[in-house]
């Protein structure tokens, strides 16, 4: 694995793409990529291909094209291994609390989502007929049944003739609010509902069309929906009823009937005083007694609770049978599959400790994290589980799963990003013990960490780098990551195995980012602004940072400076010859060449530098002091342009270009077409040149990601005002 070649055409954000990245000194090659040049698209692109699939362009739909060769043979999916940036809700997508490789993770969690999704779909029709809070639905059903799990409770319901649909509009909840069971448990309640239960079975004894025990009311109904709903009528098919003359062939008929007997069985005056009995005077309960009112014969009932909730869940069974057996049926179809990949996160539990053991050695985050074995709550079986532990003060520790983790919602991003890295180191362990030759395509894994976690994450990079089997390819946003990992990674392969992203019209490119010019660019400056002119010019803020960290900003050799970058009143006395006085006061041993005009003008050669630099053609290289140069010679020609325009001349202190930008608009109010397309160049000098020309150690990026080609494009704009 020492030569890996790529051409992506089409690829998301890439339209073209054609490189090779040597591994011979290292085993890892690192890119910077700008915003929006190529870094997601690129493992957007690795990702696809791992998966089997192919890589797109969703914008205009053209056709995608990619070649990727490992020592110039086709690499295979299971070879890649893209490694994302971190995503905000990456946890709360994970339904199950297993711990396996993502392959088999991604299967389980689809199986996991459609049980749960049908489960969801039931407790929600639950609810609406029981009243019952969704969350308590589940416990409550298997502990009324004496089931463990919900699945063993719907076998136990669709095996036994528990309920009546009748019974599914009765609400649970009604019945089995505490205040109704103290009632229930009231003096005398019992012995008025014994009563009620006589005086019912009294009345259907006389009944010619009920038979206690056998044919009630409720049944009744039922008998008449079913033959109404299958239609039994419709086919010409008729109904004899004991003591009822003639046939009946019509549905109303049947029901007509039957409400009549229940109408005088129910509605006998010493049934309904009984019932009044029940619930007389509690006006707690005022739901149940119109519940005994529309449904007296519950009644009956109430003498056995524990029987009455059987009674109810059957009766929702019956209302609901589809959506139970269709939760039955999905469960059923995946256990075996569940199960499976169960066992195999159980054969990688050593690979899950040691992961634990890696993360805790080597990041710092406010709590402790263990593996423990966690009780699936579908399956009844064990599975490794993250559990975080916090300790207080006082000793004091609490536990919490991922879940309630992320209910508790106490995680900073970066935080949530190291828990994250887990997963990460989890999955380099499973490669390692596979034995399998890699390439790991990782994408920004470092964003966003502080400085501790994110030398711990190129610490270990590095030792991923050095295993036979891995080959990384690391991309990154972040110019600090690039340089350390440019030091501690590839040392002395940095020359070769580091790259800039940079985007040519159609093309993107990868330029030599190892070199002195990019790692230390104030070095190369210092030695030698003398002899190139885009370094003379740039060696000027440089020398001005300097001078203000050493002796403030107050000092005549920081306020000539900032007359060579800015438009004052003194700007055009300064010389090249007064540069080098200064520049050789601060940084010892330095002279401008006597090639040089010294008697020069510091702002023309400012503008003949830029001029020179908008005609050169540009290589495949890195120059940061063009950029620095031409963002200087900007902003002066835009401050030129401004004072000109400007009525009010008086001195500006501090910010001066955007002070001066303000005083233009505010002159300018109301602002005409003409004015508009003036104030939006000059837009652009304000929001693209400060941070390039005011430079230190830690402000890289605005240089990195600033386009050359833009920055010439733009003095073209300003020097046409």
């Amino acid at each position: 694995m020492k030569l890996l070649s790529v051409k992506l055409k089409n690829c998301y954000g890439i339209p073209s793409f054609e490189d090779e990245f040597d591994f011979n000194k290292s085993n890892a090659n690192l890119i910077y990529a700008p915003n929006g040049v190529m870094k997601t698209s690129f493992a957007k692109t690795f990702l696809q291909i791992s998966k089997g699939l192919l890589p797109e362009e969703k914008i205009h739909n053209n056709t995608s094209t990619f070649e990727i060769l490992f020592d110039g043979d086709p690499i295979s999916p299971d070879e890649i291994l893209v490694i994302e940036p971190f995503i905000p809700d990456y946890e709360s997508k994970n339904i199950s609390t297993l711990l396996v490789n993502s392959e088999k993770k991604e299967r389980y969690d689809q199986i996991y989502k459609d049980i749960l999704s049908a489960k969801n779909k039931l407790i929600s029709e639950l609810n609406k007929l029981s009243k019952i809070k969704k969350e308590e639905i589940e416990s409550y059903l298997n502990k009324d049944l004496g089931f463990l799990d919900i699945f063993k409770a719907i076998e136990f319901l669709s095996s036994e003739e528990v309920g009546n649909v009748e019974f599914s509009r009765i609400q649970y909840k009604i019945i089995f609010d505490n205040k109704v069971l103290e009632l229930l448990e009231g003096d005398g309640v019992k012995e008025n509902i014994c009563d009620y239960i006589s005086r019912y079975n009294e009345l259907l004894d006389k009944s010619t069309l009920f038979s206690k025990g056998i044919f009630n009311p409720i049944k009744a109904n039922e008998v008449s929906n079913t033959l109404k709903k299958e239609k039994f009528f419709e086919a010409k098919h008729q109904v004899i009823l004991n003591g009822i003359d003639g046939i009946i062939d019509d549905p109303k008929l049947l029901e007509k009937i039957i409400e009549k007997e229940k109408e005088e069985i129910l509605s006998d005056a010493n049934l309904k005083i009984i019932s009044q009995k029940i619930v007389d005077g509690v006006a707690s309960v005022k739901s149940f007694q119109e519940l005994i009112e529309k449904f007296p014969e519950i009644s009956v009932d109430l003498i056995d609770l524990e029987k009455l909730k059987i009674k109810l869940w059957g009766s929702y069974y019956l209302a609901k049978k589809e959506l139970f057996l269709d939760l039955l049926s999905k469960f059923e179809t995946s256990k075996a599959e569940l199960t499976s990949i169960e066992n195999e996160a159980r054969l990688e539990e050593t690979l899950w400790f040691e992961a634990q053991k890696i993360f805790k050695e080597r990041f710092h985050v406010p709590f402790s994290i263990e593996i423990e074995n966690h009780t699936n709550a579908i399956l009844g079986t064990k599975a490794p589980n993250v559990v975080f532990s916090f300790e207080s003060e006082d000793g004091q520790t609490k536990k919490y799963n991922r879940g309630q983790l992320n209910s508790l919602d106490v995680l900073s991003v970066g935080e949530r990003r190291a828990l994250y890295l887990l997963y990460v180191i989890f999955e380099f362990k499973a490669r390692l013990v596979s034995g399998k030759r890699t390439l790991i395509v990782i994408d920004d894994i470092a964003d966003s960490f502080d400085y501790k976690n994110k030398y711990a994450i190129i610490e270990y990079l590095k030792e991923m780098a050095d295993e036979s089997n891995f080959r990384l390819l690391v991309m990154t946003h972040n110019f600090d990551f690039y340089r350390t990992f440019q030091g501690r990674v590839l040392d002395t392969a940095k020359w070769d195995n580091s790259h800039v992203a940079q985007k040519y019209g159609g093309e993107i490119k990868l330029l030599k980012g190892g070199n002195k010019d990019v790692s230390s660019p104030f070095d190369l400056w210092k030695s030698k602004f003398g002899t190139n002119d885009a370094m003379l010019v740039s060696i000027i803020p440089f020398v001005r940072n300097l001078i203000e960290y050493k002796d403030g900003n107050k000092v005549q050799d920081y306020i000539s400076l900032t007359s060579m970058l800015h438009i004052k009143q003194d700007t055009n006395s300064f010389k090249i010859s007064d540069l080098e006085d200064i520049v050789s006061r601060v940084v010892k041993g330095t002279s401008i060449p006597s090639s040089y005009d010294k008697t020069q003008l510091i702002l023309d050669k400012i503008y003949e530098t830029a001029e020179n630099l908008c005609s050169a053609s540009m290589g495949d290289e890195i120059f940061l002091e063009n950029k620095v140069a031409l963002s200087i010679a900007i902003r002066l020609k835009a401050e030129e342009f401004m004072w000109s325009q400007v009525s009010d001349k008086s001195e500006i202190k501090g910010s001066q270009t955007g002070h001066l930008f303000d005083r233009l608009v505010k002159e300018n109010f109301p602002i005409t077409p003409e004015f508009s397309e003036i104030r939006k160049i000059l837009s652009q000098v304000i929001l693209m040149t400060p941070e390039n020309i005011h430079i230190n150690s830690f402000m890289y990026e605005p240089l990195m990601d600033m386009s050359y080609h833009h920055l010439i494009k733009l003095y073209g704009a300003v020097k046409g005002l």
